[in-house]
């Protein structure tokens, strides 16, 4: 059981202990030097395993295919898996640039979906987060 998770804890206890690894999977998705705006993005761990972000297709089926690949052929079990859309969305109202993410870990039934508001850097070609973390709710894990 990864760090921070209890036997028996309830839905929302797991769920609550993948904020810490969400802050830190925002801000390694940020660093990612093949980063663009409007793509979608996967990353895959293991047990003790970190893969890079992978850029996604604009197919939402053909990336589903891939994603459930990748899972099926993975030497070890996968324990978690990153979701994220980085690009602008509609946001309260108006046009807003923002990574929109989602955490899954093996043996929880709700994932957290989380993201930030982000900007591009003037001085490197980079993009970072301003504003809070935003926790935005969880969703179903039909993943792992």
């Amino acid at each position: 059981m990864p760090d921070g998770e209890k036997e028996g804890a309830t839905e929302k206890q797991k769920v609550n202990a993948l904020i810490g690894d969400a802050q830190a999977s925002l801000a390694d998705l940020l660093q990612f030097d093949e980063l663009r705006g409007d793509r979608w993005y996967v990353r895959l761990s293991t047990e003790g395993k970190v893969y890079p972000w992978e850029a996604l297709t604009t197919d939402s089926q053909e990336n589903d295919e891939a994603i459930r690949g990748k899972i099926a052929r993975s030497e070890r079990p996968v324990t978690d898996l990153v979701l994220a859309f980085v690009g602008v969305m509609h946001w309260k109202g108006k046009q807003q640039r923002v990574a929109y993410m989602q955490y899954f870990r093996a043996g929880n039934s709700t994932g957290l979906v989380f993201g930030s508001h982000v900007k591009r850097s003037f001085l490197r070609p980079r993009m970072r987060a301003y504003g809070r973390f935003l926790i935005i709710g969880g969703c179903q894990n039909i993943w792992i």
